[in-house]
């Protein structure tokens, strides 16, 4: 049978069939002044006759179309959660945006306490029928009132997961239904409710698996008796009453909010959702749920004062995250697990994250800015200010972190770092580029090391293997600049790692059953610029005599201040015996065979560090002739490429050396340059350190 293609009917019916799908496509308005659920669906398609409220759009959602669109009116609030009912299609999603003038819609889920009671001297009460979760005074988070108010008290043994024992406690108080936060480990702070105490033992209800460290702290919550300081607060859920010291002010002359809703914006088995230009306010666990979704995208949006994650997603693959302010969230910024593949994270601030201990949920991947273990999840050119623990904890195959700022991480626990990397299972090729990575401080507070301040800039955790890590920029981290722990096939290429701790530090204890060997790792063209006697260029750790096992290690530039200063530290385990011993770089190459192309720098005193966190290049005047590592003199002025850094040095014997062109040093470097492209596998690490 023959067929005839009539090219003008196939037009027609393309021109009937999409205009028929974009005939549904409709405009919905929504105004908390001048709206009316009364209104019909007919009647919110004009902005003169919106609905009013959040339960009108909920019960409504079911009939929404494809390509559908929902305006909340600008510079007002809606209170209430949205919970998403309906997908849109691939190229039609389901939006949710602002319209007219002012400041971007505000969905609220915080309610106003009030008819305040006295209880107890300072303490008041009020009704409060929510979950509770936090509390907001004049528009500031608090801290739930706590035993003792600051620091931690010691507990000297334990029993299992179940109990903790603080012989020397004075205390007599009856705690029993309390709850005890633990600080097990230097990055996991733990909480669980108080089953009884008695003796100086505090037996609690398991949860998680982690153990308690003998001689580590903990602290209690959660009891009125712990209502001492201004603005701390407590919950009592039996009675549904919330409590507050505020000492002799009167409560009714305060602003006190908590949560009436859980999530603000719930999403279950939904795909193709937008929001955009949005604000979402006191969610008391999470502003985003988002549950088995898939290509879900948030732009231009903020979040403020979260009970538990800013954004929570879970098997929600093509998530997009661009351009949002998160802030203020009790326990993490962003949390995608492994099901999260192909998300993208870009362009986003993220800070104050994680500050309050005992508020955080419990466990390691908490109180970080972002968590993300999905492949090819892309973390990409966000400032992250003021974090709790990791500023980012990535995993996955063919994910990446590049161009993010960090900075202020570590800051409520510990043993973490700007960029830590480890997955629970295996995959392939991870990248670390062009970060800028400054200010980890760490938080010894309740460990049996308090001083001891573990804040890395990048860590590569146990049996890691194959990230490459590029261009990066680490500098003011108390512990380690980078750190490799029991990790093989890593590649660490033209970063600049500029007073911390240690610079570089690679360190094998194999202290797990599945630990790896430090081995096949290739570290080059690097700068290691130490600021004083305290810090080492390098220090390499074993628990036996392998070092030179450890990797290609070349062409790299140290730097001390005092040249007569050993600047490589190696500790090994020979015949049996622990080894320590001190190198300057020219005794480090004949011991190990390491290094041999390296350049040990002359000692400067007249130091500017510079770098640029912005998409442009970035132009610094110069009062004086500098020199950079590479030998290259800067008279007038120096650029400073996006996301990149730059030490100069002024010293007059060093730039008229450079000004000779030493050629030797700049041939022997030039053999050993960065490739430009680098692929490489990573299998993920067992987070238990």
């Amino acid at each position: 049978m023959l067929v005839k293609f009539n090219l003008s009917r196939v037009l027609l019916l393309a021109v009937i069939l999409f205009g028929c799908n974009n005939s549904y496509a409709t405009t919905y308005y929504i105004s908390s002044s001048t709206g009316n659920d009364a209104y019909t669906d007919i009647q919110a398609h004009n902005p003169s006759t919106p609905w009013k409220s959040i339960n009108k759009l909920n019960v409504y959602f079911k009939s929404l179309g494809a390509g559908d669109s929902i305006l909340f009116k600008r510079g007002e609030t809606f209170y209430g959660a949205i919970t998403v009912a309906k997908s849109g299609a691939v190229f039609a999603p389901i939006y949710f945006g602002a319209y007219g003038n002012g400041n971007n819609p505000q969905i609220s889920g915080l309610t106003t306490l009030k008819n305040w009671k006295l209880v107890k001297n300072g303490v008041y009460e009020s009704p409060c029928v929510t979950d509770g979760s936090m509390l907001i005074l004049n528009g500031v988070q608090q801290a739930i009132g706590r035993y003792p108010n600051k620091g931690y008290l010691t507990y000297k043994s334990h029993q299992g997961n179940t109990s903790i024992i603080d012989n020397q406690s004075g205390d007599l108080t009856n705690w029993t239904g309390s709850e005890v936060v633990i600080r097990k480990n230097r990055w996991i702070i733990d909480k669980s409710t108080i089953t009884s105490n008695a003796g100086g033992v505090i037996t609690y209800a398991a949860g998680t698996k982690d153990m308690p460290t003998n001689g580590f702290g903990y602290f209690i919550q959660k009891n009125i008796k712990t209502l001492d300081q201004f603005g701390e607060w407590y919950y009592d859920a039996s009675r549904k009453m919330m409590m507050i010291y505020v000492g002799n002010k009167n409560p009714e002359n305060l602003v006190i909010k908590t949560n009436a809703e859980s999530n603000l914006v719930n999403i279950t088995k939904f795909n193709n959702i937008v929001f955009e230009n949005l604000s979402f306010i006191g969610a008391g666990n999470n502003a985003f749920n988002i549950t088995n979704s898939s290509k879900i995208t948030l732009r231009h949006c903020t979040t403020d004062l979260t009970g538990a994650d800013a954004i929570s997603a879970s098997y929600s693959p093509f998530l997009a995250i661009q351009n949002c302010i998160l802030n203020h969230s009790l326990s993490g910024g962003v949390n995608m697990d492994a099901g999260c593949v192909n998300s993208a994270v870009i362009n986003n601030e993220i800070k104050n994250t994680g500050l309050i201990p005992g508020l955080g949920k419990s466990g390691s991947g908490t109180y970080e800015a972002i968590t993300s273990f999905g492949d090819n999840t892309q973390i990409e050119r966000n400032k992250i200010d003021s974090t709790g623990y990791n500023g980012v904890y990535f995993g996955g195959t063919s994910s990446y972190v590049k161009n993010n700022y960090i900075t202020y991480f570590c800051l409520t626990k510990d043993d973490g770092a700007g960029i830590y990397i480890g997955d629970w299972s295996k995959t392939m090729s991870k990248r670390v580029v062009g970060n800028i990575i400054m200010h980890g401080i760490g938080n010894g507070a309740g460990t049996t090391f308090p001083l001891s301040l573990q804040a890395e800039g990048i860590y590569i955790d146990d049996n890691t293997e194959s990230v490459a890590i590029t261009g990066n920029t680490v500098s003011l981290c108390a512990n380690n600049g980078i750190k490799i722990h029991n990790a093989k096939d890593i590649n660490i290429y033209g970063n600049t790692v500029f007073n911390n701790g240690v610079q570089l530090r690679l360190e094998q204890d194999h202290y797990l059953e599945t630990s790896t060997y430090i081995r096949n790792n290739n570290i080059r063209n690097n700068t290691f610029f130490s600021l004083n006697d305290l810090q080492p260029n390098a220090k390499f750790s074993s628990q036996q005599d392998d070092i030179i096992s450890f990797g290609q290690i070349d062409s790299n530039y140290y730097c001390q201040l005092k040249k007569e200063i050993s600047a490589i530290m190696a500790s090994t385990v020979k015949n049996g015996k622990g080894v320590n011993q001190t190198y300057n770089l020219t005794r480090w190459k004949t011991a190990y065979g390491k290094d041999q192309f390296s350049i040990e720098l002359l000692p400067y005193q007249d130091i500017m560090f510079e770098f640029n966190v912005t998409n442009e290049v970035r132009t610094i005047k110069l009062d004086k002739p500098y020199v950079d590592v590479h030998h290259n003199v800067y008279k007038d002025k120096v650029s400073i490429d996006p996301f990149s850094s730059i030490i100069l040095v002024a010293n007059e014997q060093t730039i008229a050396k450079s000004e000779q062109n030493n050629s030797a040093d700049k041939k022997e470097i030039a053999a050993y340059n960065v490739p430009q492209k680098v692929v490489v596998a990573a299998v993920a690490a067992n987070d238990e350190r």
